[in-house]
């Protein structure tokens, strides 16, 4: 027997935005953010931070019983290479725009991932001007996306 979900298989902009909640509130609360199960979302973040910043989106090709060819017509949306990021890769550039104000986005990103390194490692504390950014910057693209 077969299992098989008929819902679509990518939530990539349910986990980030449900990520980028979880950080704003861990910005909040750092010592929430220093149990094992606070780091995935940091994580994850930071991985999405560097591929927008260096426009690196994208996934191996998939093959063999990978490609699930018959199962892209189940879905409510059909699946393409590569399009897991674009409504993340939008969020991100409006957050971006909307709380750094024309600001370069490589100082920008890099300004958020210091947050996010300083709750997990509790090293290098940023200026509170630039944790509130950073909740802003998250706070903002969790609305973002739909």
């Amino acid at each position: 027997m077969t299992t098989l979900s008929l819902l679509g298989l990518d939530h990539s902009d349910r986990l980030a935005k449900r990520f980028a909640t979880l950080t704003s509130a861990y910005l909040d609360m750092p010592a929430e953010a220093q149990s094992d199960a606070a780091k995935i979302p940091i994580e994850n973040l930071f991985r999405l931070l560097q591929m927008f910043r260096y426009d690196a989106f994208g996934d191996e090709p998939r093959s063999g019983v990978l490609q699930f060819g018959p199962l892209r017509d189940l879905g409510s949306r059909p699946l393409a290479e590569n399009e897991w990021h674009k409504d993340i890769s939008s969020a991100l550039k409006t957050a971006l725009d909307d709380v750094f104000h024309g600001k370069p986005r490589d100082e920008a990103v890099l300004e958020i991932q210091s947050a996010l390194s300083w709750l997990v490692t509790n090293a290098n504390k940023p200026t509170e001007d630039v944790r509130l950014r950073a909740k802003a910057f998250l706070s903002k693209f969790a609305t973002s996306l739909v």
